[in-house]
């Protein structure tokens, strides 16, 4: 067919423009394409390439409106807000250059021109805005600085920001700060990008971007919380010592706090928790009817087990109300996990061993991070050319890696080695991990058919679920058991521990054992390797997508549900009991008890510093305490204090509550001792405000008030309270309450 006249001319046009702009004819190109693009309007390629050419030849403006042309045409593409900031730099317009480099990493996250331009314009970075909910992410940041590749709780922490980084404010904190800094979503990114992309942490752009990190969690602008400000914790930011007081302030200032509950594992399953790990958990644990307004459970396992928790340890306490929102997601964007093969590989063929390994040995280290999906193809240095069942976990004692080796020692026994596929444990090392290695070195026979694998990236383990002929989860205790979730979403039949969380995550295809039972493990497996259709069979029910739904979803259904949670009004604390000294310390006290939480709920407000084992240090200036009495007559207040060292001028104490005069007395700063206030009848809430003006220092330069022990409540001119409290204070000074 003959070219018609435009076309003609809009061909001529187009080579006219390609001339000059290969010549370097800024002006003229410009002027060609102009002609061009009004017989074309909708040509996106040339309408960049004009403004190229505009930008070129001294006229940015010009071309920032034809960016802001293409942009709307296609917003999804990241190399045209690349442009946009290149151009609003050369107008001078540095903070909104800054934000087009974030929304450029915001679609590629490995992108190095963004990457570069954004990192040089993080000064420039427009003030942030606290407004709607806040993702609390100081757990997953925390890891990041140890570890690149994701484990579980990481990994739901991540996908849910990836979800809600558009609708929340994200933020962080750093484990010697109280408060929070809000992390740019661009930079989170490229980390949650990066961390799924290897597992190498000495890969040169992670290396890169944890310095960015680094700087930020020491500079980045403060967040700061006030009324309606909805506070998440996807993690598990409890360790962090800091936490507690921060929590305080917050709510102080109006914010409502929701924390997802992965799981009571230190408190169910003490015996291999590292005691301060119980510690830590404890004490948290018992903040909970203070300092949060309800809590996500991810399993209605989960769930059961706070509400029998709380109820033992906490009966007087008011216990948040719980949500479930269970974490089983996927990522839609990841490649397909392909279909179950009609049957598995043949479990006895005699196959090719492997070469023998160290009893554990690490993944073949990738030289760098690769955004290339994760393929089959051919034989890989993580993915045994045998058959093999996979184990993912960290090896944590709790987690099973015992029983299953005892059960492969009986397959061993029954079937022989030809006869018994590889076991492949894919997982970092973790504490308490000597009894594993310790088994294999005492049978060699055994560690010969184990593969341990320290550091698989998302890819590898892709491979490995695909490659496998079946999983393993033998865990004693779960919260939710993202593995079965991740087997499941591979079409692979996972085989887990028979345990009421495990029984909610393997509801779509699992196959159950009797928890702890070696016997009953290597039972149901050698089922599964005699009978091939029975496997396959066994993988064709499994639903698409293992039955999961998309992170999405998980993360919408979490944020509706901690928004519900925080409109529930809050019950109050408990009035003080009577004549016994509340003790602001933890005194080394696992918990969970009444006196944690006693402890957290008196002081009020930001003015405090954490609580160590005898009490807890006042910031200079003010601090509160909130004393709830459980009547409405005369009281008197007895409060210990500690003098800080180096404590200078005076302690100022005010008593008052609604209905009465306050009463007020001073104190010199380094008297310490007891102090006691009466006040006249009145309202039943009291509040003692401690004033110290201008206190002391630690030795490590931390800056205090005044040091407060202990504080009572009894009636005044009730001699049996003066002395139930003597006793008290002298016979049973650990009482919880």
């Amino acid at each position: 067919m003959p070219e018609s006249r435009g076309d003609g001319d809009a061909g001529a046009l187009l080579a006219r423009g390609d001339a000059a702009r290969d010549a370097r004819r800024w002006a003229e190109a410009a002027e060609a394409y102009g002609a061009y693009l009004r017989l074309r309007p909708e040509d996106r390629g040339i309408l960049v390439q004009r403004g190229h050419c505009l930008k070129e030849d001294g006229d940015p403006g010009g071309a920032l409106n034809l960016y802001r042309r293409a942009e709307a045409m296609e917003p999804g593409d990241p190399d045209i807000h690349i442009q946009i900031g290149h151009a609003l730099k050369l107008l001078g317009r540095r903070e909104a250059a800054a934000e087009a480099y974030g929304r450029a990493l915001l679609l590629d996250p490995q992108e190095t021109a963004a990457w570069t331009e954004w990192r040089a314009a993080l000064s420039h970075l427009p003030a942030p805005r606290a407004d709607g909910p806040v993702l609390d992410l100081s757990d997953l940041v925390s890891w990041f600085f140890h570890r690149r590749a994701p484990s579980g709780i990481q990994r739901v922490q991540a996908e849910v920001a990836a979800a809600l980084a558009g609708q929340a404010t994200l933020c962080a904190m750093h484990p010697e700060e109280d408060g929070w800094r809000v992390l740019p979503a661009p930079l989170f990114r490229r980390l949650h990008d990066l961390s799924r992309a290897g597992a190498d942490a000495e890969d040169p752009a992670w290396r890169d971007t944890l310095e960015v990190l680094k700087a930020w969690r020491r500079s980045g602008p403060p967040l700061k919380p006030g009324p309606g400000t909805l506070i998440l914790t996807p993690g598990t930011a409890w360790w962090l010592p800091r936490y507690v007081t921060a929590l305080r302030a917050a709510r102080a200032a109006g914010a409502r706090h929701v924390p997802l509950l992965h799981d009571c594992g230190p408190l169910v399953l003490p015996d291999p928790a590292a005691p301060e790990l119980r510690a830590e958990f404890g004490r948290w644990f018992s903040t909970l009817p203070v300092l949060a307004d309800g809590v996500l459970a991810v399993s209605h396992a989960t769930a059961a087990e706070y509400r029998r928790l709380m109820a033992r340890h906490l009966p007087d306490w008011p216990a948040p109300p719980v949500i479930v929102v269970t974490p089983d997601g996927y990522d839609p964007s990841a490649e397909e996990p392909g279909e179950p093969p009609a049957a598995p590989p043949a479990p006895n063929p005699p196959v090719r061993r492997l070469a023998r390994l160290p009893i554990l040995r690490e993944a073949a280290r990738p030289a760098a991070a690769t955004r290339a999906p994760a393929t089959r193809g051919p034989a890989h240095p993580d993915l045994p050319d045998e058959p093999f069942v996979l184990l993912v976990s960290s090896l944590e004692p709790r987690k099973g890696h015992l029983l299953a080796l005892a059960a492969w020692r009986m397959l061993l026994d029954r079937r022989g080695a030809a006869g018994t596929p590889r076991l492949v444990f894919a997982g970092r090392r973790a504490p308490g991990d000597g009894p594993v290695l310790a088994a294999l070195a005492a049978d060699p026979a055994l560690a010969a058919r184990v593969t341990a694998l320290h550091a698989p990236d998302d890819a590898a383990l892709a491979r490995l679920y695909r490659g496998c002929l079946f999983t393993l989860y033998p865990s004693r205790h779960e919260g939710w058991g993202l593995p079965v979730s991740e087997s499941l979403l591979h079409r692979r039949v996972p085989v887990v521990s028979e345990i009421p969380s495990l029984m909610e995550s393997g509801r779509n295809g699992a196959l159950f054992f009797t928890p702890g039972s070696a016997d009953d493990l290597a039972t149901v497996v050698e089922g599964l390797l005699a009978d091939p259709a029975r496997l396959a069979a066994a993988a064709a029910r499994i639903p698409r997508h293992g039955g999961l739904r998309p992170w999405a979803e998980v993360a919408e259904e979490m944020l509706a549900g901690a928004r519900r949670l925080a409109r529930e009004p809050q019950d109050p604390a408990p009035p003080l009991p009577l004549a016994h000294a509340i003790r602001l310390g933890h005194g080394g006290s696992p918990g969970p008890h009444g006196g944690l939480a006693r402890a957290a709920a008196v002081p009020e407000g930001g003015g405090w510093h954490p609580a160590e084992e005898w009490g807890a240090w006042t910031r200079p200036g003010r601090a509160a305490l909130s004393l709830p009495a459980p009547f409405e007559g005369p009281a008197r207040v007895a409060l210990a204090l500690r003098p800080p060292p180096g404590a200078e001028g005076v302690v100022r104490l005010t008593l008052a509550r609604s209905g009465a005069a306050a009463v007020v007395a001073e104190r010199r700063a380094g008297a310490g001792g007891e102090v006691a206030l009466e006040i006249g009848p009145g309202e039943p809430g009291l509040r003692l405000v401690l004033e110290s003006t201008p206190g002391g220092r630690l030795e490590d330069g931390t800056p205090v008030g005044t040091g407060v022990v202990s504080v009572a409540l009894m009636r005044a001119g009730e001699p049996g309270d003066r002395v139930a409290y003597l006793e008290n204070r002298l016979l049973v000074p650990a009482l919880p309450l």
